[in-house]
């Protein structure tokens, strides 16, 4: 066990997105803290009732309750148990005005998706006092298996450097599990002009993308995004099904490199 740490430390994971789930755990692994997640902001309230975390990192937008709905009642609940559990913020939402809202809901910080490795165990050492200090992966980095148009070669690099090879095929599988259920979903929410669930799913398609380095769906993301607060929904629902024929080859692509391991 890395020095400064605490088998005894618990933290709840709320967040519904699988990959960010993934990541989360696969960074705080080697430190060996016990670690719950649950997948929406009820859950949230209810496992912060049970178990005396040290630290919970809640998403915002989750399903049935959103992270600051639950961050308020946990409060609540806080104002008449007593006690005082640090919420760290997890989230795609960046703007000061963002970070803001995050702080008046009660939470006591803010980490941006994609999550950066060194910026979260900064947050974990301010709100758990303890001295967590990052450590690459010893293998050697083989960017070749996954050479090609898709993937960053910088954003590749800093992953397998974190994670190893292995590890990070894991993470590859969760992503195509997900980020298909997103596409599908997609599709159905724009046929139905539902632009708040649209921006809600591409956000997580954003994140988990950009969690996996695939930069080609987050350009599609971010620009289908834009569309969308424009209501521009013809050319929207034309970007979208390139969105879709993209994602499609990707996936293909992926797929083809985790049978060959």
């Amino acid at each position: 066990m890395p020095e400064g740490t605490d088998s005894q430390v618990k933290i709840l994971i709320a967040e519904d997105n699988k990959v960010n789930v993934k990541v989360l755990l696969l960074l705080l692994a080697q430190y060996k803290f016990d670690c719950d997640t649950v997948e929406n902001g009820r859950e949230a309230v209810e496992a912060a009732k049970k178990t005396p975390y040290n630290l919970i990192l809640m998403d915002v937008h989750m399903p049935k309750m959103d992270g600051f709905e639950a961050t308020q009642i946990i409060r609540q609940q806080e104002k008449i148990t007593g006690g005082h559990t640090p919420i760290i913020a997890v989230t795609a939402l960046s703007s000061d005005d963002d970070k803001q809202k995050c702080l008046d809901a009660g939470m006591d910080d803010h980490i941006a998706k994609p999550i950066d490795r060194d910026i979260l165990y900064v947050k974990v050492n301010h709100w758990l006092d303890k001295n967590v200090q990052s450590k690459d992966n010893n293998e050697d980095v083989d960017l070749a298996h996954y050479e090609g148009i898709w993937l960053d070669p910088e954003d590749l690099k800093r992953i397998l450097e974190h994670f190893g090879d292995e590890n990070y095929d894991n993470l590859l599988r969760n992503y195509l599990s997900s980020a298909e259920n997103y596409v599908e979903t997609l599709e159905k929410l724009m046929s139905e002009r539902d632009k708040f669930q649209c921006f809600r799913v591409l956000q997580e398609l954003n994140s988990a993308s950009a969690d996996v380095g695939a930069r080609t769906i987050c350009k599609f993301c971010r620009e289908l995004n834009d569309l969308l607060s424009a209501s521009e929904w013809v050319e929207g629902e034309e970007h979208y099904q390139d969105l879709k024929e993209t994602f499609g080859e990707f996936s293909k692509f992926l797929k083809e490199k985790l049978k060959a391991d």
